[in-house]
């Protein structure tokens, strides 16, 4: 009777687990690059996860999701804007972060900040440490990931720096960590790198925004199977509870 409850418990929050990554990506479908969440329950049928020793209840505890990443490009809507950077394949751009560590990002709104570094528009500077200088105008980035400027006083454009894009084997060695940006999740992962254009990596596209890989009919349908899933497995709770209740009343 108690497994009764136990798987029930372990499928309720499996489903809250599918629920709250729906109900993620629905919130960000229009979100810059935004990449939506899948939910994998092959964790759970997995009973050699379990550590020396665990009860059967901890054991379980450890069987949960994991949740990953689906990296398939969005669709490149133009915006007109010269500092707007789509990434019309795979790959990333490698931005650090305060403490030092590297993340990656996809793209987007790029700015000047106050020290005329490029930086995302969350305020992470680019590693590829491209500076503006100070009275430049006509800031724009080409396709292959050149970043040039009319400097004060030229009548011609200079490069300043050029982009270099970033690409993992698979989409588990990085994680999702907000504002658009992933981590590595083994830090001991060696990225592919290429300029764009070159290689694996395909043209950046100026001017332009990555949208949301987000599909609203797609995530109403598995909102719809998460729901009934969640409510079988309500079901298997109240069962067992009914059961536990008429054994009882035997007993006396």
């Amino acid at each position: 009777m108690w497994d009764a409850f136990l798987v029930s418990a372990v499928g309720l929050q499996a489903q809250k687990d599918q629920l709250d990554t729906i109900a993620s990506n629905l919130a960000n479908t229009n979100t810059v690059a935004y990449k939506r969440r899948t939910v994998d329950f092959s964790g759970l049928l997995d009973r050699s996860a379990a550590p020396a020793g665990a009860s059967a209840q901890n054991a379980e505890a450890t069987r949960l999701t994991q949740v990953r990443v689906d990296l398939v490009p969005g669709e490149v809507r133009p915006t007109g804007r010269p500092l707007d950077v789509a990434i019309t394949g795979p790959g990333f751009i490698e931005v650090n972060l305060r403490d030092g560590r590297t993340a990656y990002s996809r793209g987007g709104s790029l700015q000047i900040n106050e020290d005329g570094l490029l930086s995302l528009a969350s305020g992470q500077v680019l590693k590829a440490d491209i500076r503006i200088p100070a009275g430049s105008t006509a800031v724009e980035v080409l396709a292959d990931g050149s970043v040039r400027a009319l400097l004060k006083g030229d009548d011609k454009p200079t490069v300043l720096g050029q982009i270099e894009l970033v690409n993992f084997t698979s989409s588990e060695t990085l994680a999702p960590m907000g504002s658009g940006l992933f981590e590595l999740r083994d830090v001991n992962a060696e990225p592919a790198r290429a300029w764009p254009g070159e290689q694996w990596a395909n043209p950046l596209s100026s001017g332009a925004l990555e949208a949301s890989n987000v599909r609203m009919v797609d995530e109403m349908v598995h909102l719809m199977l998460a729901q009934r899933v969640y409510e079988l497995n309500a079901k298997v709770a109240q069962a067992a509870d009914e059961m536990m209740g008429l054994t009882n009343s035997l007993r006396r």
